[in-house]
């Protein structure tokens, strides 16, 4: 009765295990996606600066609701880890000021300039790459929470390997054990 009772545990710790390593690559994949909405702001930013054309922002609109979505369910989904959850903080205010310092000055500009012959100043702006500051630092903060992620599904995955070696050695030292109380 005492080798079921530990087989369940055992049983029971390899399910858990088995969710953790699960959470974690759904989180990991959460974060790419946040990654990618990044992705979709800074196209359509471009596209919108060369083209002039409205319908070149939605990209960068879709992406802008998305990534504050994402983040938002993100930081609730890792809310036991305060080390994630504040680099999802700075990630979200990376993502402000590159927008507040970087996007939204651009976008008015390309708006002012409309249709006009002349697109020096634009060039302008776009050679400054003062953007390019803000996406660098938020590319770095999303490797960062990936990596941190990605270390702690290796630990949990090790965690599962060796308690799944241990519960399989108990299980065979059980029965060699009633074998020979058999016989």
């Amino acid at each position: 009765h005492e080798a079921t009772g530990q087989n369940d545990a055992n049983a029971k710790l390899i399910t858990d295990t088995t969710k953790t390593v699960n959470h974690t690559y759904e989180v990991i994949g959460e974060a790419n996606s946040i990654l990618a909405s990044a992705v979709d702001m800074e196209t359509g930013m471009r596209g919108y600066l060369l083209a002039g054309k409205e319908a070149f922002l939605a990209p960068y609109t879709a992406g802008k609701k998305k990534f504050g979505e994402l983040v938002t369910s993100l930081s609730k989904t890792v809310n036991d880890n305060p080390a994630q959850v504040k680099l999802l903080s700075e990630i979200k205010d990376t993502i402000g000021e590159w927008n507040r310092n970087a996007v939204e000055p651009a976008i008015a500009l390309r708006q002012a300039i409309g249709d006009a012959k002349t697109m020096d100043d634009m060039a302008d702006v776009v050679a400054e790459a003062k953007g390019k500051v803000y996406f660098d630092k938020f590319r770095d903060q999303i490797a960062t929470f990936i990596g941190r992620e990605t270390k702690l599904m290796n630990e949990r995955q090790a965690f599962a390997d060796d308690t799944t070696n241990d519960a399989f050695n108990m299980i065979v030292g059980g029965i060699i054990l009633a074998v020979l109380i058999a016989l």
